[in-house]
């Protein structure tokens, strides 16, 4: 599971038969930021930390019905789109990606943020 960003708030949680991810970011188990300014490896390591909240809540990606993506630049959007359609099967979850340059999460190595939203039978 990755680390928690903020006390203040969960990786995920279950209500029901959903579960909802916090935003992620590509951060690895000791907070450190994983592929500075690399899109493709930001976007793997974010959805890697999606998986992990996802199972420890007994989700996985083919449960997922909506994410929204905050990237940084658009300029990498396709770049991130080269990793995110390898974690998910067709049909693929419903999406928002939005510009988010001006968000005070976006340090100078930061590029993109991901929350996902899955539900589950039982």
């Amino acid at each position: 599971m990755p680390p928690a960003i903020s006390k203040n708030f969960s990786n995920g949680v279950k209500v029901g038969n959903f579960v909802f991810t916090a935003g992620q970011a590509a951060l690895n188990e000791k907070g450190e930021l994983v592929g500075a300014n690399d899109i493709k490896k930001q976007t793997h390591q974010t959805l890697k930390n999606i998986g992990g909240v996802l199972e420890s809540l007994g989700a996985t990606f083919n449960d997922v019905i909506k994410v929204t993506v905050w990237l940084k630049n658009f300029d990498d959007y396709q770049g991130m789109n080269e990793i995110y359609v390898k974690y998910f099967n067709e049909p693929r979850p419903v999406r928002a990606c939005v510009r988010a340059d001006l968000v005070p999460i976006f340090d100078d190595d930061l590029l993109v943020e991901i929350e996902a939203t899955a539900t589950i039978s039982g």
